[in-house]
């Protein structure tokens, strides 16, 4: 076979190289909030202009190996996905670090990330021509299926409550609706010039998971007056590989669900982590360990997203259809050195495109070797920084992180206010996951929704096109299932709590209320927008979100009278001063420019609220605080050449 033929050339001393140092790179800028896979690789296609087909390839290959996987270290450390196909890992991760597990966590993500990599890569290698064929199946339909698919699946897991998990996946459908409709052209619920554009996914992703994490961080450094984030508990390498190759069934499953979810034009690894994950816990023994530290989910959620990019890369290749985001931004890297997808790459560019390819299948290998080197290294050291120096940290790689998507003000201002408001709705049991993923897989869902449409008026009818159709009756049914079983689990959950205790959680109410109220204000604010093609979309969404909305609202005045309403969850004691001095920074932005401003908020931040203020604790804090900001200025000004914000 011309794979093995041409394999050798991925051995070669500037072509390994390569591969190493991009894999390296890779995991960093995975690990960092807001470079996303699709970010990295874009940000490195001007470093291959000086580069052949061959090693301009092999370096956007491998970044996009190991940014995937990179993306499970700041999720599962301080419970913010690199990227979104790592949202399902924080499910479990985060609460295995929490229990001082945070290296085995790191273990299991780097090893099934192995796993899956390598059999993706090995579906690309030898099933390449069949599976073009079931990518080609795909049809509008079936992709808004797709995307509905996703959306439940999370908003069964995502949150304490499946009605509270969903509307919180609806509310994120319609915050995507925000800005210009791509298919019709017409703006819709533009209530500020810093939404014109809409809601950048990246955006969303940094705002709703960094935000509320840094708010978190500085109640935590008032609850442990200056200790580390989480205890650390010794974790041998040897025991976490033996164990993670045992889970036999997660590890399937999760290879399975990235290698099929892989092959769909569109469908990213968000969804195929979250299938995956949704999966082994509907087939586990003890589903209720899941969102508690159970192994088992970062197994299957890792081995999904990894074993996703191989598969995403036959539609690319064979029929010029990325199969992810960052496919497309490689079909950019393809034809900017004259490679364009068809039959072509297998023939007369076979030794570019087959030792591209062998690449990706050492760049697995590379990948779990410094992977597994970091995961104590990070962990052990992340463990032990204050959580008020992470809450600076954070909150600098936020922003810089949002202003780098699009060198935008605006999308600074959008993320801090989503993630503030993320904040309040997580203590009253709202979760983030549900609502980011809706804004991912909105557009998704709506393109596909117009266009079958439009379709189905010419063909065989709306009902008809959207409900019949052996692909649309699985994906359908996988939804049923997936509502209907979590809540069967959730009232089996109940039922098992002391029935003498007639306390319900603290907030209930007040939630149900807040919920009732937002979600007739978006239902009323679509409704009188507008009622043409464009909004009919959002309108499906606005009656799904009131409808759930009221459910919740008749749950809690079931139960109206076994409770007092309680204080206010959200610690505003602590967080006022972290966000007076957040205001200031984003004030401060455009007129002290980005790295000076971060300087002091980051002095600032650890300063207020450090228990002991002394001398020498802030001499250390000016410290930390500039060199932090100079490897910043290193790596992004001037290594990657990404532009900041404000003046210089």
């Amino acid at each position: 076979m011309e794979f093995f033929t041409y394999f050798s050339e991925v051995l070669s001393v500037s072509n390994l190289t390569i591969l190493i140092l991009a894999t390296g790179a890779g995991l960093v800028l995975g690990a960092l909030p807001g470079l996303s896979p699709t970010m990295a690789v874009a940000l490195l296609i001007p470093f291959t202009f000086q580069m052949d087909a061959t090693g301009g390839l092999i370096l956007l290959g491998a970044v996009y190996t190991a940014t995937v996987a990179g993306g499970a270290i700041s999720g599962i450390l301080v419970n913010i996905p690199g990227a979104p196909a790592n949202i399902a890992t924080i499910l479990d991760g985060h609460p295995m670090a929490k229990q001082g597990r945070a290296a085995e966590a790191l273990h299991y993500c780097f090893v099934s990330s192995f796993v899956g990599g390598i059999i993706g890569v090995v579906v690309l290698i030898f099933f390449t021509p069949p599976l073009a064929e079931l990518a080609l199946k795909f049809g509008p339909s079936e992709m808004f299926w797709m995307a509905i698919v996703g959306v439940t699946v999370i908003g069964t897991l995502g949150s304490s409550s499946v009605l509270k998990g969903l509307l919180s996946g609806a509310l994120g459908l319609w915050v995507s609706t925000i800005g210009i409709s791509p298919i019709f052209g017409e703006s819709r619920f533009v209530f500020s010039d810093h939404v014109t554009g809409g809601v950048h996914i990246v955006v969303a992703l940094i705002g709703l998971f960094a935000v509320p994490q840094v708010y978190q961080l500085l109640v935590t450094s008032r609850e442990q007056a200056g200790g580390g984030l989480f205890h650390m508990e010794h974790s041998p390498l040897w025991k976490s590989i033996t164990y993670n190759l045992t889970r036999v069934k997660a590890l399937t499953m999760g290879t399975i669900s990235g290698v099929v979810v892989g092959i769909i034009p569109g469908a990213g690894g968000q969804i195929a982590g979250l299938v995956a994950y949704d999966q082994v816990r509907k087939f586990s023994k003890e589903p209720e360990a899941f969102g508690k530290g159970c192994p088992d989910g970062v197994i299957a959620a890792e081995s999904a997203n990894n074993a996703m990019v191989g598969p995403s890369l036959v539609p690319l290749l064979t029929l010029g259809i990325p199969g992810s985001p960052t496919a497309a931004v490689l079909l950019g890297g393809l034809l900017i050195n004259g490679l364009f997808p068809g039959p072509d790459l297998f023939t007369i560019h076979a030794k570019v495109t087959w030792t591209f390819i062998g690449s990706l299948l050492m760049a697995q290998v590379f990948m779990v070797i410094f992977g597994l080197a970091l995961s104590r290294s990070s962990s052990r050291w992340i463990m032990q920084v204050p959580p008020h120096y992470m809450a600076a940290a954070v909150t600098i790689l936020a922003v810089f992180g949002t202003y780098s998507i699009q060198n935008s003000f605006s999308d600074v201002l959008v993320m801090a206010v989503l993630g503030s408001l993320m904040y309040v709705l997580n203590k009253y049991g709202f979760s983030a996951a549900p609502m980011v993923l809706g804004i991912i897989l909105g557009p998704v869902a709506e393109d596909n929704f117009s266009m079958g449409n439009m379709i189905a008026e010419v063909s065989v009818g709306t009902w008809a096109y959207f409900f019949s159709g052996p692909i649309n009756l699985v994906l359908i049914t996988v939804c049923a299932v997936s509502i209907g079983y979590s809540i069967w689990t959730e009232i089996k959950q109940r039922r098992n709590v002391d029935k003498a205790d007639k306390t319900a959680k603290p907030g209930k109410r007040v939630a149900a209320l807040g919920a009732i109220i937002v979600s007739g204000a978006v239902f009323a604010y679509i409704w009188l927008a507008g009622d043409g093609e464009a909004y009919a979309f959002p309108r499906l969404i606005g009656i799904m979100m009131l409808a759930l909305a009221s459910v919740l609202f008749v749950e809690a005045v079931r139960t109206w009278g076994r409770k007092k309403l309680g204080a206010s969850l959200v610690e505003w004691t602590e967080i006022w001063p972290g966000l007076a001095m957040l205001l200031i920074y984003l004030v401060g932005l455009n007129y002290l420019g980005f790295y000076l401003s971060s300087l002091l908020l980051f002095i600032g931040i650890t300063g207020v609220y450090s228990v002991n203020l002394d001398q020498k604790t802030l001499v250390r804090i000016g410290g930390v605080a500039a060199i932090f900001v100079a490897i910043i200025y290193a790596l992004f000004n001037q290594a990657l050449l990404v532009t900041t914000p404000g003046i210089w």
